[in-house]
């Protein structure tokens, strides 16, 4: 069965203009092996659809990383075999936003981006950003009102999954989705320190703790996969033909992992049982059938794990169908 072709909007070498942006450009940076010429540019939107499920890439913020503060256990000399994910500049490229899920009558988003940040305030991992707060706009491309979705699910709650959906986020204390119930894993609200108030909107009315395995919509269920925070949850999306597809939020964050799943991220709250989380993944992407979608991994998003345990970027000619 031959699929719909990729759609992608728009490019990363233009001006955008979103009221809301401090941050205006999209950056790309060539890297220093040309390789298949993906790998090391900030992801723009996307869409691809697999059997009965559409899904839909919505960039909220880009950013340049720096490859060994993000894994502290890895040296420069690791990273000369992986230099087609790096920048000339050797920074490791990560999007950050949201996917779109839709099938049939359903329609979700798989976390909600970094927010109104203004890309000034950098971690010590971080290089530079290079665009911020753009996903109301490519909601807005995509035709998608965001006070339409009914259910925002989660990953976790790191400020650059939920940021959209914070008190915060916007004027309306309800945030950018006004009427969506917020689904969360088990654990995760217990993560929050105490005393620093409501991660989401209306935290306490709007929030669906879920347990692993829980079915949220036809064809959308938890996973639990902890250790990067104690609640982290993917969801493993039915695409209706057979086929699966796992957004695995910060369970990897580069298509490199894959082969150190050994490598820590400098954010794990629990680094073995992090690990664990990550073989895990690795052996569920490896199945027949079964892609991943890793919202940090560049330009190659969507993918799978070969018969080398390697990262396999999606191909129209190869997976659509």
């Amino acid at each position: 069965m031959s699929g719909p072709p990729t759609t992608t909007y728009g490019t990363h070498e233009h001006e955008r203009h979103d009221p809301v942006a401090t941050h205006e450009r999209y950056t790309t940076t060539k890297s220093v092996e040309d390789g298949d010429g993906s790998g090391f540019r900030l992801p723009a939107i996307w869409v691809r659809t697999l059997g009965e499920l559409t899904l839909s890439y919505v960039p909220d913020a880009g950013v340049d990383m720096i490859p060994t503060r993000v894994y502290p256990a890895s040296a420069e000399e690791d990273w000369h075999a992986h230099r087609t994910h790096m920048t000339e500049a050797g920074h490791l490229p990560m999007g950050c936003g949201a996917l779109l899920v839709e099938r049939g009558g359903t329609r979700l988003l798989i976390d909600a981006g970094h927010g109104r940040i203004s890309g000034e305030d950098l971690e010590h991992f971080q290089h530079a950003f290079g665009h911020v707060r753009n996903l109301p706009e490519s909601l807005a491309t995509l035709g998608v009102d965001p006070a339409e979705l009914e259910t925002v699910a989660f990953t976790h709650f790191h400020g650059d999954h939920t940021g959209w959906a914070r008190p915060d986020a916007v004027e309306d204390p309800r945030s950018l989705f006004t009427k969506a119930r917020w689904m969360v894993g088990k654990g995760e609200l217990e993560s929050v320190p105490p005393g620093t108030g409501p991660v989401l909107a209306g935290q306490d009315e709007r929030t669906v703790v879920v347990a692993d395995g829980t079915e949220i919509a036809g064809g959308v269920r938890a996973w639990s996969l902890p250790g990067h925070t104690p609640g982290h949850t993917a969801w493993i999306l039915d695409t209706g033909d057979g086929r699966e597809v796992v957004a695995f939020g910060d369970a990897m964050h580069s298509p490199v992992q894959v082969q150190h799943p050994d490598w820590e991220v400098v954010l794990d709250t629990d680094r073995n049982e992090a690990e664990r989380s990550r073989r895990r993944l690795v052996d569920y992407l490896a199945r027949d059938g079964v892609y991943g979608f890793g919202v940090h991994f560049a330009d190659q998003q969507l993918g799978t794990v070969d018969g080398a345990g390697r990262w396999r970027p999606w191909n129209d000619a190869a997976d659509a169908s």
